[in-house]
């Protein structure tokens, strides 16, 4: 039988992720959608809002 957690076929995942002061990986923002998911628009927030987490983690 199929498992429920990853009966996601026909979706993308876009992630990003945010960093400590010292570099390491400490979380991954991510976004789940569609497979024709707009990426043109999805990719920069994603990607700006896990610089904005990095900034807010080293301060």
């Amino acid at each position: 039988s199929e498992n429920k957690l990853f009966s996601l076929s026909g979706s993308s995942l876009v992630v990003a992720p945010f960093r400590d002061s010292g570099e390491r990986v400490v979380g991954v923002l991510g976004v789940i959608g569609p497979t024709r998911l707009n990426y043109a628009r999805v990719i920069p927030v994603v990607d700006y809002t896990a610089q904005l987490m990095t900034q807010l983690i080293r301060r």
